[in-house]
Order: C-alpha cells, then structure tokens, then sequence
C-alpha cells in the first residue's frame, strides 16, 4: 500500500509546489470628465439624463474663479482644472498663448504656484493613459511638456469617446457643446460602466463663479462631496477637480496640487443648490443689504434726534458698532432676500446695543461691553467652524474664491479692534491683573490663528501685536515696556504660525507655507502685492485719514478716562491689521471703527468718555 500511495502523494507534492498563475489585476475603472462650459443648475434640472445623473451622483457646487471676475481668456479653466490649483485673477496674464506649448511658461510671479499640465504628469507617472476629445479638453489631460497623450478631434465628440475607451484610456476629458450633448455622453460613459464627473471650466453668465459639479461612480449611492479645501458640504474648487479624479484612479496626488481629493457624504444635490443661491445672494446683494441696513439707521438717528437730541446721536453710533455683530447674528437665519437680511441685521444690531446700553448704563460702557462681546462672537464662531461667518454678508465670501472658512480678514480686524479697546478700558477702570488681558489675548491668537479654526495668519499676527501692546500700556510701563509687550505678542503669534506647518501640515494654505508645502517668499509677494494694491483707492484712504482725524481728535478730549486709556491700543490694532492683512486699507478701517466711533461719541458730548452717566 504504501508503494502505491507514495507516488501520488509525490505527484501531489510537486502540484502544490508549482506555483500558480497569479491572477491578472482587475483593470482599473475608466474615469470620464465631461466639460460642459456655463453649466448651471436650470439646465441641469432642464436635463432629464443630467438631472439624473446628478440624483445618484454626488454633488457640489463648484467654484471656478478665485477673483470678483473671472478672466477674459476662456481656456484658464481648463488649465486650472489640470493644474489642480488656481490663482487670485489679478495675478494671472491676460491672455494665455495660442501656442498650447508655451502655456506652462505663461504662469510666473505670484502666479507660479500654478503647474499647468499636473494632472497629465501624474497619470504619466502612474501609466494611466489619458485621453482628450476635443481641443479645450486637452489643456485638461495634458502634460507639464503640453503634451497630450491621445488626442480625438471631437468633431463626433459620442464616436470619439467611445473609441477613447476603446483604445484603453484610464482617463477622457471630452468636451460638451451645450448640456444636452453633456447628457447624451453622461449616459453614454456610464453604460460603457466609467466613473463620470461633470464640471464647467467656467461658470454661467448669472452666476459666473459658482456652477454645478457631479461625480457619478458605479454602485456608489448618491451624496454631496467634501473638500479639507473649502471645509464646506457641498461646496469645491476647481482645483479640487484633478485631485478628486486621481483619487478615483487610485493615483497619488501630486504635492504641487493645492486642490484636495472630494469625499462622500450624505445629503441630496438640492442642497448643493440652495448653497449655491445663498452665497451668490451674499456676493451679488451684499451692498443692496447694507443700503437697506444704512436707510433703517438713518431713520432711527432722525428719530433720535428728535425724541433725545444728543443722546440720541449717541445712541446711533452705538448702534453702528453693534452693525458687525449684527451681521454676524443674521447670518444665522437662511434667508436669501435683500428687505428681510437687512431688517434682520438692523434688528439685531439695536438689540445689542439696547442690551448693552442696559447693562452698563453709559455710551463708554456700552461700546466697551459691545465691542468685547463682538469680538467673543466672532472667536466662537470660528472655534466652533465659522458657520455664521460664512453667510454673513460682511467679510469674505466663498463665492468669490478668496476664502472658504475660518476668519477673514474684516472679521479679523474687527476682532483685534474691539478685544484690545475693550481690554485697555478694563484694564485701566477696574486695575485688572496684566496675567487676565495677556491670558485673554492669547486664547484669541490661538483661535485666529489655528488651521483647524480661524486660519488667518495675517489676523494672527496683527492680534498678537497688538494685544501686548495693550498689556504694556495697561503695566503702565510707557511706550518702550508698550513695544517691548508688542514684540512678545508678535513672537507668540509667529511661533503659532511655525508650529502649525509641524502639527497641521495639510490643512490650510499657512500650515502648509509653514511646513515647507508651498513657497512661503510666493505666499508673501501674493498677499504684499495685494495689500499694496489698496493703497491706490482714493476713497478708502479718504476714509482712513477722517477716522485717523476723529481718532486723534477724540483721543485728545477724553484723555485720563477710561475710553481713551483703551484707544492707542485699538489704534495699533488698526495699524497692525493694515500691514500683515492681504485686504490693507480695508482691515485697517474695520479694526479703526471702534476707537473711531468711541471719540466719535467724545466729540458728540465729553460727558460719554465715562463709563457711568452722571445722575
């Protein structure tokens, strides 16, 4: 038996030591971006296969211009959507080259952080192959060397997709007249079994920075996408647009990408339009909000007047320092129209500075009490994601590009004006510890300049300045213990930046400069360049010499009380958020108003520089 036996276990042995084929890898899932120009969501709703695909895709709302306008020459969206990063709008050259090949070397300055052709290298790298059917659609998938691996002519843009996937392409760009041919290749790249994205290089007329945006992969459910890049459901950059499809190849994304890969979560596309249409309203009718807000002050002032002369005056320059918080307060409420945002704002502003005027019984104390309470507002919100300050209609808006979360720069400055003139009244009324303002000043700092939180390097920065200043001037120590406190506050705020680029290395712009991610002499020349460019407005440096005027002038009369030992430390704040904050002029007049409108109120009666009214 064991004769017999032993030959097939032998033969059994020498099977199993053959090694097995290895079983092929199942080929990756083509991905097909499909480029419909001008796309909104009306057509998309107008389209029953775009509509569709957008129900059990996931959707966004796409930004595709960092800038107010977006540029003359069309074809900057599409080289942004292969950059994987984009640029302020002021930074860019006019026109791009017509020669395809000179394009990579038109990006130079404050631009170069731009690497047309990313997307093509990466999939280069990865030996995926890349398609274009279309011209447009190559500047998308080509390399950094403007060269593009296949290319269709697009005339048959069906035909051409089809043979695209055909030849093996991992990737197509393939462009789309008008949104029914957008739908008619949705559905043509989904029964071919791809992953599809639709995005608009640039958006529609009406709303010209924010348009629709899809992602559709089989056997996924339907969604909204997330980017770490806008921290907002619902909402991307163009330049989210290459790392998201990369990831959807399964290939690294490249480190001169800014853009970040999307993620899946749950919600319905309907979502990602009433975002749509509630930041545009904040960019396209902010000021016809203000213009309600400043004719419902007018004629509470006239009424004032008439009712409390002086006092009344009084009572309405309060009320224009309540105007921030205010704002902030009204962006709470999801209303998208001009008259109701505006009685909301006014609303709220006259009930902070009802309230205030209750609890400290004088126009010194009530601006004191308005003036930290908005600037606790403002560090709340941005510690708790800046929810409210991303609809408010004062400061930055995501439809703009410019900013997508955390603080911005007029929230910012309006945070370091009030939480210094209201530390320096403290201070100086109730002989505080120097240890508490230090100790305030510091957690407002971290807040303001944490990636995860306010993000705002510059803010940051100014606020750290500025509040040692005013913990020296309160020592009592004069000007030289006031520079040497500022000089501290400044070291701490740039020991926060620094160390952001260590612990939050990915998270933002200023971590990532920080860490070595992104050329931080570029980040400089683009935010110097920009503050500079205020400089040229006649109207603001207008503004800037009256409040300097009236600060001085107000300053002058109340000295020795209370709200004037707070002023010089507001007015540094004011100076310092000028310097380090890429908006100038513009943070510098929002960090000016509270001192502003405090020797405002002295040169109205000297009476209000108290802070208890006399019986």
């Amino acid at each position: 038996m064991f004769w017999i036996l032993l030959p097939l276990f032998l033969a059994a042995f020498a099977v199993s030591a053959i090694p097995l084929p290895a079983a092929a890898a199942p080929p990756q899932r083509p991905v097909v971006l499909v480029l419909a120009d001008g796309l909104s969501w009306e057509a998309v709703e107008s389209e029953p296969g775009l509509e569709e695909a957008f129900s059990d895709g996931a959707a966004a709302t796409l930004s595709v211009v960092q800038g107010t306008s977006p540029p003359e020459d069309p074809r900057f969206g599409y080289v942004f959507l292969g950059a994987g990063a984009r640029v302020d709008t002021r930074f860019l050259p006019g026109k791009l080259p017509e020669n395809p090949g000179r394009i990579p070397n038109a990006f130079d300055g404050p631009a170069q952080t731009v690497h047309p052709g990313s997307l093509g290298d990466a999939l280069e790298q990865a030996d995926v192959q890349a398609a274009a059917v279309g011209d447009r659609a190559g500047l998308v998938v080509m390399t950094s060397d403007s060269e593009v691996p296949r290319s269709y002519d697009g005339e048959d843009s069906l035909t051409d997709l089809g043979d695209a996937l055909g030849d093996g392409a991992g990737l197509v760009a393939v462009d789309a007249s008008d949104p029914k041919q957008t739908a008619e290749l949705v559905e043509a790249a989904r029964e071919a079994g791809a992953t599809v994205a639709v995005a608009s290089p640039t958006g529609p007329p009406g709303t010209p920075n924010l348009t629709p945006f899809v992602l559709v992969q089989p056997g996924s459910e339907g969604g909204l996408l997330y980017s770490p890049a806008t921290r907002t459901v619902g909402l991307l950059t163009n330049a989210d647009v290459a790392p998201t499809l990369l990831d959807a190849l399964g290939v690294p994304v490249p480190p001169e990408m800014s853009g970040r890969a999307a993620e899946r979560h749950p919600g319905q596309a309907e979502s990602a339009e009433l975002l749509q249409r509630r930041l545009w309203f904040v960019e396209d009718k902010g000021f016809a909000v203000w213009a309600v807000v400043g004719a419902l002050w007018a004629l509470a002032l006239g009424g004032d007047v008439l009712r409390r002369g002086r006092r009344g005056v009084s009572l309405a320059v309060l009320a224009l320092a309540a105007l921030p918080a205010g704002a902030l307060l009204a962006a709470a409420i999801p209303v998208s129209d001009v008259l109701p945002v505006g009685a909301l704002t006014a609303l709220f502003a006259g009930g902070i500075t009802a309230l205030s005027c209750r609890i400290s019984g004088s126009f010194a104390g009530a601006l004191t009490t308005m003036a930290l309470a908005t600037a606790a507002l403002v560090t709340v919100d941005a510690a708790a994601g800046g929810a409210l300050e991303r609809f408010s209609t004062l400061g930055y808006n995501p439809a703009t590009g410019t900013r997508f979360y955390g603080v911005g720069n007029e929230y910012a400055a309006v945070l370091a004006g009030g939480l210094t003139l209201g530390l320096g009244v403290l201070a100086y009324r109730r002989r505080v510890p120097v240890a508490l303002p230090a100790v305030v000043g510091a957690v407002a700092v971290l807040v303001l300049g944490l990636p995860t939180m306010g993000a705002d390097v510059g803010g940051s920065l100014a606020l750290g300045l500025a509040v040692g200043a005013t913990v020296g001037l309160a020592r009592g120590d004069g000007w030289r213990g006031a520079v040497l406190w500022a000089a501290v506050g400044f070291t701490f705020a740039v020991a926060l930046f620094l160390a952001s680029g260590l612990l939050f290395p990915d998270v933002s712009h200023g971590s990532r400069a920080a860490g070595g991610g992104v050329g931080l002499s570029g980040l400089f020349v683009r935010k110097l360049a920009m503050s500079l460019g205020w400089l040229l407005n006649p109207v603001l440096l207008a503004l800037l010499a009256l409040g300097a005027i009236m600060t001085y002038a107000g300053w002058r009369r109340a000295r020795g009380t209370p709200l004037a030992a707070g002023i010089p430390g507001a007015v540094v704040a004011a100076l310092a958020s000028g310097v380090f904050n890429d908006s100038g002029l513009i943070a510098a007049l929002f960090a000016l108003m509270y001192p502003a409108l405090g020797a405002l109120g002295v040169l109205i009666s000297k009476e209000n520089a108290n802070l208890r009214q006399p019986s």
